[in-house]
Formats: structure tokens, C-alpha cells, sequence
């Protein structure tokens, strides 16, 4: 199943550059809009909020929420 995190902090193409390579460094093939503020992994990512924040938290002040499906 396709899990879809909400990404708050991200406010311009670099902030959303850098979630994408840090999303991509997690699960090759997620992918990262900035309009709305999300992260989409793959089907094959087996990966929690937990996760995602630790490695965001490399980058700076970025959040991920999972989004009720």
C-alpha cells in the first residue's frame, strides 16, 4: 500500500529538493511535491513516520504526518 506523509516545514523548490533526496535515500522511487507539501512512497517502502523524521531532521526543521487514508 502507497504511504502519503504530509511534509510541514518545506516553503521552496530547495526545501523540496532536499526532502526528495532524503526520501530517495530511504526508498528509491518515492517522490516529493511542494504544492501540496507531501512525501509518496512506494508500495515496497516499509517506512513510519519515525523513520522519515530522523532523516529529515539532517536537513533542518521538516516534519513528516501520515496522511489518513
Amino acid at each position: 500500500m502507497t504511504q502519503v506523509f504530509e511534509i510541514s516545514g518545506m516553503h521552496c523548490g530547495g526545501c523540496a529538493s532536499r526532502v526528495q533526496q532524503a526520501a530517495t535515500a530511504l526508498a528509491p522511487g518515492a517522490t516529493v511535491t511542494l504544492d501540496p507539501p507531501r512525501m509518496t512512497l512506494p508500495d515496497s517502502a516499509k517506512l513510519d513516520a519515525e523513520a522519515i523524521n530522523r532523516k529529515l531532521a539532517e536537513l533542518g526543521d521538516y516534519r513528516a504526518k501520515p496522511l489518513a487514508g
